[in-house]
């Protein structure tokens, strides 16, 4: 499997459908108050910082999981080992 598939398929498959909903439920609400608060552009900051968090978290998960083949820590391998 090439890595663009590879990514995909965690992508898709890689959190279930009651993490999503519990993730979305807490950040969209989050994003609202502080673009209430405080305005778009500290709106914009701090969607930046999440941004920068989710890709370090991401590169973070795929270092530890040697490209997402082994299990390590919450994240359960989607891939057999051949």
């Amino acid at each position: 499997m090439n890595v663009f598939k590879k990514e995909l398929h965690v992508t898709i498959h890689g959190q279930t459908a009651k993490f999503r909903l519990v993730k979305y439920a807490i950040l969209i609400p989050l994003f609202a108050v502080i673009y209430w608060w405080k305005g778009g552009e500290v709106l914009a900051w701090a969607l930046g910082i999440a941004l920068i968090f989710a890709l370090a978290m991401h590169f973070f998960f795929r270092w530890k999981t040697n490209g997402w083949e082994d299990s390590w820590g919450p994240y359960k391998s989607l891939f057999k080992k051949e």
